[in-house]
């Protein structure tokens, strides 16, 4: 009886053993996307940095006039998080303890954003696959759709992360408003959402294969119609976007 006992003991703690240490390899797993997005330091790593920098200043003064738009694609995104971003200190000061080395892919229809949470041994690698378009008949309104949150391979609750999301937004002024469709979260982005008559208006969000494309003008000069009110309930079908 005491032998059995103590086989069965050993049977446990081998299947104890072993879901741990499948569990802790899923953990390590690197999405494919993050590595080939990964740029090996050196000059020309430092010249699509400084041509992301060129580029949004650039956004950034153009904003101020009549109208507007910028193309960013990922190699020069990529290329200022692993270099501006941090020399300038601007990732210590964004980004949440313990996240670092963050990296984009952009697909049709799709952005997927990944990065490192933790240190050494105890790290993985988080991904995030978000859907986003811009509202068709609601101004300065993003949807985004949570469609998938990964920690190596292993799926993760979102609650988080849409904690996250909406504090950060409205510390932007981008208020959230939350809805499900299906079992993803959606969130509408409002922007200048205090504002009875906003100084901007987003007419074109597009993302191509490797590429993010948004256009509007400004209305500082123009009596523009005023921000409609928050949304209650379901989403209304001006806020969804057909397959």
């Amino acid at each position: 009886m005491k032998r059995k006992s103590a086989w069965v003991g050993v049977t446990l703690a081998l299947v104890v053993f072993a879901v741990c240490a499948v569990l802790a390899l899923m953990l390590k797993h690197r999405p494919d996307f993050y590595v080939k997005k990964a740029l090996p330091a050196g000059k020309e790593r430092k010249q699509l940095s400084g041509k992301f920098m060129q580029e949004f200043n650039e956004f950034y003064r153009q904003v101020k006039t009549r109208e507007w738009g910028a193309q960013f694609d990922e190699p020069t995104i990529n290329g200022f998080f692993a270099e501006h971003f941090i020399q300038t200190g601007l990732a210590e000061r964004i980004l949440p303890e313990g996240v670092s080395d963050p990296r984009v892919a952009i697909e049709q229809d799709k952005l997927r954003v990944g990065f490192r949470y933790g240190t050494g041994v105890f790290s993985t690698i988080i991904s995030i696959d978000l859907r986003l378009w811009l509202a068709p008949r609601a101004p300065n309104v993003v949807v985004l759709e949570l469609q998938g949150l990964h920690a190596g391979a292993l799926p993760i609750s979102a609650q988080s992360l849409l904690d996250q999301i909406s504090e950060a937004a409205r510390q932007n002024n981008i208020d959230v408003t939350w809805y499900r469709h299906g079992r993803n979260p959606v969130a509408l982005l409002r922007f200048q959402a205090d504002q009875d008559r906003p100084t901007i208006q987003l007419e074109q969000l597009t993302l191509h294969a490797g590429l993010l494309d948004f256009h509007g003008k400004s209305l500082v000069a123009s009596a523009a119609p005023p921000v409609a009110a928050p949304v209650e309930g379901q989403p209304p079908k001006e806020l969804q976007k057909s397959d």
